[in-house]
C-alpha cells in the first residue's frame, strides 16, 4: 500500500474539521493508531477501511489509490454540469405548463412583450457592436489592411456577435422567468395550499396582475398592435360579407340546374359547405373584434359538418358529372361571311391563317367559323389595315345558354377564336392584300430594330 492512502486520510479529516482523537473515538481506535496511519507507518484493516468510505461517503479504490481532492472536483463538476441540464429542462417544462394555462390574450401579450424586448437589444447590440468596430478601427489602424479585415476585425466581430447573443439571451431568459415563470410557479403554490386547483381547460388563469406588473410603453405599443389586427380584420369581415352575398345568391341560381340530378344535389351541398364555413369565419372575426369568446364545440362541430357537406358535394357533382357530354366544335360554331371593299392598300393585320381562294369578284368576300354566341367586328385603320375584332359581351345570353344546355347535361365552351378563315378575290388582289402585308411586316421589324438601337445608345 503506498502514501496515497495516509495523504487522503488527512485531508478528509481536516475537510471534516475533525481531530485525530475525534475521528478514532467514532472509528473505536486509539489516537496513536491515527497518527500512524496519517504517517504511513502503518495501515488499517478492512473492516476500519470500509468504515472510513461510509463515513465520509468515499470509493475504495479513491481512497486508496487516487488524489481525493481531484475526485471530488470531477464529481463536483459532473454535478454541475447535470444541475444545469436539470435546470434548463425544469425551464422548458415550466413554459409549457405556464403557456397551457394562459389565456390566449395573456399569451398574446407575453409574446408581444419578448417582441419588444428582442428588438430593444437588438438595436442595442447593433450600436454597441458599430461603436466598438468603429473603436477597433482606430486601434488597429497600424496594421495592413489584409491582416486587420480578415483577421483582427472578422475576430472582433465574431466575439462581439456571441457576446451580445449570449447576453441577449440570458436577459430575456432572466426577464421572462421574473416576470412570468416565478409569478405562475408562486400562484400555482398558493393555489395547492388552498386546494382550489381547477384543471379545467376553460378557466384560464391570467398571468399577472395587469395593473401592477405591465410596463405603459408595451400596453400602449400592445393596444395600437390590436387595433391594427382588428382593422384588417373589419376589412377581412366586410370581403367575406361579400363572399356570402354571391354563395347565397349562387345558391338560388343553382335551381336553375336541378334537372341535372345527382349533380345538382352536389353543387347544393358544396355551396351550403361554403356559406357554414365562411359564416364561422365571419363569426370568429366579429367575436375578437368585439372581445366576446368563442364556442370551441360549437365552432368544432360546424367546421366538421361544412367538411362533409363539402366532400359529399364534391364526390356526388363529381358522379353526377360522369353523365355529362361535351358539345361538339359543329354545334359550338357557325360560319359567316362578310364583303369588304377592295383597294390597293388593304391588307388583313391581326391575321395570319388565311387561306387565299381566287374568285372572279371585284370586292373581298370574308368567310370564317366562330362561336356561335359570339360576333365579329371589322375595322378598318387609316392606313386601311383590315383587323378583326371578336367580343362575346352577352353575358345574359351566356349565362342562358350555359344554364340551357346544363340542364340537357351537355358542357359548351366559349371562345373568341375565328376558325378556318378563308379570303374569295382575284388574283390580282390576292397579290395586292399579300404585298401588302409584308411591306407592313417589314416595316415594323425595321421600326423594332431603330428603337433597340437607340435603347443601347442611350444605355
Amino acid at each position: 500500500m503506498n502514501n496515497q492512502f495516509s495523504q487522503n486520510l488527512k485531508k478528509i479529516r481536516k475537510e471534516h474539521n475533525l481531530s485525530q482523537e475525534q475521528l478514532a473515538d467514532e472509528l473505536g481506535v486509539s489516537r496513536q493508531a491515527i497518527s500512524k496511519w496519517e504517517s504511513a507507518t502503518s495501515y488499517p484493516e478492512m473492516d476500519k477501511i470500509i468504515d472510513l468510505c461510509n463515513k465520509f461517503n468515499v470509493n475504495i479504490d479513491d481512497l486508496l489509490q487516487k488524489d481525493i481532492k481531484e475526485v471530488k472536483k470531477e464529481e463536483e463538476n459532473k454535478k454541475g454540469i447535470n444541475k444545469i441540464i436539470d435546470d434548463f429542462l425544469r425551464f422548458l417544462t415550466d413554459t409549457v405548463n405556464l403557456f397551457s394555462r394562459m389565456s390566449f390574450k395573456s399569451k398574446l401579450k407575453c409574446l408581444f412583450e419578448q417582441i419588444i424586448i428582442v428588438g430593444i437589444l437588438f438595436l442595442i447590440s447593433t450600436i454597441f457592436i458599430a461603436s466598438l468596430n468603429e473603436l477597433f478601427l482606430n486601434v488597429f489602424g497600424i496594421f495592413p489592411y489584409k491582416f486587420t479585415s480578415f483577421i483582427v476585425y472578422g475576430l472582433i466581430d465574431f466575439v462581439l456577435i456571441i457576446f451580445c447573443l449570449v447576453s441577449s439571451i440570458i436577459i430575456i431568459t432572466h426577464i421572462f422567468k421574473n416576470r412570468y415563470l416565478d409569478y405562475f410557479k408562486k400562484n400555482e403554490k398558493e393555489e395547492n395550499d388552498d386546494e382550489k386547483i381547477n384543471l379545467k381547460k376553460e378557466n384560464k388563469i391570467i398571468i399577472r396582475d395587469p395593473k401592477h406588473s405591465e410596463y405603459s410603453f408595451i400596453n400602449l405599443l400592445f393596444k395600437f398592435i390590436i387595433f391594427i389586427i382588428k382593422f384588417w380584420l373589419i376589412l377581412l369581415g366586410i370581403f367575406i360579407g361579400f363572399i356570402l352575398i354571391w354563395l347565397l345568391a349562387f345558391f338560388i341560381m343553382s335551381f336553375l340546374v336541378y334537372k341535372t340530378g345527382i349533380f345538382f344535389i352536389g353543387l347544393m351541398l358544396v355551396d351550403i359547405a361554403g356559406i357554414i364555413f365562411f359564416l364561422i369565419i365571419l363569426l370568429l372575426i366579429l367575436n375578437f373584434i368585439f372581445n366576446r369568446q368563442n364556442a370551441k364545440k360549437k365552432v368544432i362541430y360546424s367546421l366538421i359538418i361544412a367538411i362533409c357537406l363539402f366532400g359529399v358535394g364534391l364526390g356526388l357533382s363529381f358522379v353526377g358529372s360522369l353523365n355529362f357530354k361535351l358539345a361538339s366544335f359543329q354545334e359550338l360554331t357557325q360560319t359567316q361571311s362578310q364583303e369588304i371593299v377592295m383597294s390597293n392598300n388593304k391588307f388583313f393585320s391581326n391575321i395570319d391563317n388565311i387561306k387565299y381562294i381566287e374568285k372572279d369578284t371585284r370586292n373581298i368576300l370574308l368567310e370564317y367559323k366562330v362561336n356561335k354566341y359570339c360576333n365579329v367586328e371589322i375595322r378598318e385603320q387609316e392606313n386601311e389595315k383590315i383587323h378583326l375584332i371578336t367580343y362575346c359581351d352577352n353575358p345574359f345570353k351566356i349565362t342562358k345558354e350555359i344554364l340551357k344546355n346544363l340542364n340537357a347535361k351537355k358542357i359548351i365552351s366559349i371562345n373568341d377564336e375565328l376558325y378556318d378563315i378563308k379570303v374569295y378575290a382575284n388574283k390580282e388582289n390576292i397579290e395586292i392584300l399579300k404585298r401588302n402585308k409584308e411591306e407592313y411586316l417589314k416595316r415594323q421589324e425595321m421600326l423594332e430594330n431603330n428603337e433597340t438601337l437607340e435603347e443601347t445608345d442611350n444605355y
